[in-house]
């Protein structure tokens, strides 16, 4: 088992993807590994066992994959390196739902719902109420996700997306302003923010928080546009992964 784990690491080094911990996100990997994830009220969340500096190390190069769009092989670098550990069955679900396997996801993502992952469960469940445009389900989750992930920025402007598609504009933007406010050049947040106010008709203070956020006028037009369009519940962010 080592063997494979160690070759593992040897053939994302050749392939010139970020190696060890050279990476800030290979080390953010690393050091969630030591922390209990925030649990959510009132529910029994099992603490999860510390990962080794290995592991640590081989799931960050796997979630890095996932984010760059492939998970079959992702899923094929899990079944190699043999981790038992919830972060790891958090990545199996994400790439089984990223390769249109949600059955297979849901059951997962439910078995990890007490688990110090549940928060990144609970947001896997709400990004597939979501493609199968069952909003209020969506809602359910990730709102379940951002009691469990206050912090998390990504989760914050996943649940205000959804917020916004089932008409809670109020309680939409407070979440994209969280979302921004908890890290500033978040692109994706500061956009809906814009497409939000653009939306209500608010233009002035869209153009007022354009100007903070660095938008460019060709966005804003984008923006403009894209707020006189039904909204499309798909373009929450679909590949989204596990622990950051």
């Amino acid at each position: 088992m080592k063997y494979l784990r160690f070759k593992l690491r040897d053939w994302f080094c050749m392939m010139s993807l970020t190696c060890l911990l050279a990476s800030p996100l290979l080390a953010v990997a690393e050091m969630m590994s030591h922390q209990q994830i925030r649990q959510p009220a009132k529910a029994r969340i099992t603490a999860c066992a510390e990962l080794s500096a290995e592991d640590a190390t081989n799931l960050g190069l796997i979630r890095q994959t996932l984010a760059d769009g492939k998970p079959h092989a992702a899923l094929a670098f899990l079944d190699a390196g043999g981790i038992t550990h919830p972060q790891a069955e958090v990545l199996r679900a994400d790439g089984l739902r990223q390769s249109g396997r949600e059955e297979q996801s849901k059951q997962i993502y439910r078995q990890l719902l007490s688990t110090c992952v549940s928060g990144y469960a609970y947001r896997g469940l709400g990004l597939i109420a979501a493609n199968a445009g069952n909003i209020q389900e969506a809602v359910a989750h990730l709102h379940m996700a951002s009691t469990a992930l206050p912090t998390e920025h990504t989760i914050r402007n996943d649940y205000g997306y959804m917020l916004m598609l089932a008409g809670d504009g109020n309680a939409a933007l407070h979440e994209f302003l969280t979302a921004v406010e908890l890290v500033a050049d978040y692109r994706q947040a500061a956009h809906n923010l814009l497409l939000l106010l653009y939306r209500n008709g608010d233009e002035q203070r869209a153009q007022a928080f354009a100007r903070q956020f660095g938008v460019t006028a060709e966005e804003m037009t984008h923006l403009q546009e894209m707020a006189l369009q039904p909204l499309s519940h798909a373009n929450i962010n679909q590949k989204r992964t596990g622990v950051q």
